[in-house]
């Protein structure tokens, strides 16, 4: 056979190690587009708990608006006016309750994305810089290419 045709142990090695690094990119491309995926829902689940806290904190005005207003058209007795702030501390308490349990919600959501995020770099190998393709460019600069988004040339 020639030796013309047949790559040589050296290019058989390139190419291996090549083959490896793309490999290892494209698994860490993957995770990273699934981790972003994942924190983007997260953050989309944050705002709709924080739309919550909103509506319930309206929702709670309504009531005490319609608690004063009957204790309005009644008698101004003390039994009405004692009634009416057991009412409102009442409602308050209630809503506390709610915006408080919404509130953990959120707080659980954001460890969420932070966890994604840490997960993410103790996952990522010490990078060494070694030789990549014979281009004079080294494997760790073409992985942080990868893992920016950003390809030379385009």
């Amino acid at each position: 056979m020639s030796s013309c045709c047949s790559p040589t142990g050296e290019e058989m090695s390139n190419q291996t190690t090549f083959l490896d690094t793309f490999k290892s990119g494209s698994k860490r491309f993957a995770t990273l587009v699934a981790d972003t995926g994942a924190k983007t829902m997260l953050k989309t689940d944050v705002a709709f708990l924080e739309r919550d806290i909103k509506n319930r904190k309206h929702t709670f005005g309504i009531q005490i608006y319609e608690i004063l207003q009957s204790n309005a058209k009644s008698s101004s007795t003390s039994d009405t006016v004692f009634s009416a702030s057991d009412d409102i501390q009442t409602a308050f308490e209630e809503c506390k309750l709610d915006v408080e349990t919404l509130e953990k919600k959120i707080e659980k959501k954001r460890e969420e994305m932070v966890n994604i995020g840490d997960g993410q770099q103790q996952q990522q190998p010490q990078q060494h810089d070694e030789g990549g393709g014979g281009d004079g460019e080294s494997v760790s600069g073409r992985n942080a290419e990868l893992e920016s988004g950003i390809l030379p040339g385009y």
